[in-house]
């Protein structure tokens, strides 16, 4: 009867299975076409026991133009959107939310700079869009003057006029560029 009672428990456990895969990370959020990262799949059952041999033997993404997943679970994203990343082993499933939010416009304003030589410093508004046309806070836009004689252009894209003359402010991210005349009159002195 004894040796019944320890036997007992090692069946027990050689019969439990995973109930669902437990992804990590959760969700990804991507800021760039092109952009990576694996994601894994751990099964585990109710009580939070983890099964390291149960792996998935398929990925699958709900919108391929938004990311796809290699058969390693390497996610890349390839459009503005969200879509769902699944990792599946017979019922097993477990799925990553993946949110692609790319640049798809620069915003400028205005369509022209007018200054005064050695005057006073401009802010033109420049926004990066996404898709939707809403503004993307914290990316890096560079920006400059053409001809830094006629006017240069500071860490808050501020202009600063100098020599009277035109050049072209020009703004770029990631591929996305816009350009802007830029003209400085002569200043009284």
């Amino acid at each position: 009867m004894r040796s019944a009672l320890v036997v007992l428990p090692l069946l027990l456990a050689a019969c439990s299975q995973p109930e669902y895969f437990e992804m990590k990370p959760s969700q990804i959020t991507f800021e760039s076409r092109g952009a990576t990262k694996s994601i894994r799949a751990v099964g585990k059952d109710r009580r939070g026991n983890e099964y390291p041999t149960y792996k998935p033997t398929a990925w699958e993404s709900s919108d391929e133009t938004i990311a796809k997943v290699d058969a390693e679970g390497k996610v890349t994203a390839t459009g503005p959107g969200v879509a769902t990343i699944r990792a599946r082993l017979g019922d097993l499933v477990g799925e990553v939310m993946v949110d692609v939010v790319t640049a798809e416009d620069l915003a400028v304003v205005p369509e022209e700079i007018r200054m005064v030589s050695h005057g006073d410093p401009f802010q033109p508004d420049v926004k990066l869009l996404d898709v939707r046309g809403r503004p993307l806070n914290g990316r890096m836009i560079l920006a400059k003057c053409r001809d830094e004689k006629i006017c240069t252009v500071d860490g808050a894209k501020k202009l600063w006029p100098h020599e009277a003359g035109e050049t072209v402010f020009e703004v770029k991210h990631e591929g996305l560029a816009k350009e802007i005349k830029v003209v400085v009159e002569r200043g009284r002195r």
